[in-house]
């Protein structure tokens, strides 16, 4: 609580906020299984009762682009 009054004494308010759930530890993965990992949260997105998903692997930015485009 002190830290964020801190912040908004000096900034001001917030806009927004939302707490992200962050991995301590990550796996890094190779391209097969960061892509299988990939499509899995890409469905788990696309899912209506599904709100936030999170994950604590690392896959290749050569990987990510290749998914994404």
């Amino acid at each position: 609580q002190q830290v964020a009054k801190a912040l908004e004494s000096k900034f001001g308010e917030p806009r927004k906020a939302a707490l992200t759930w962050r991995p301590q530890n990550t796996v890094a993965v190779d391209d097969e299984v960061g892509e299988k990992l990939l499509k899995l949260i890409d469905s788990l997105n696309e899912h209506d009762d599904v709100q936030n998903v999170y994950a604590n692997f690392e896959v290749s930015d050569a990987l990510v682009e290749k998914m994404s485009g």
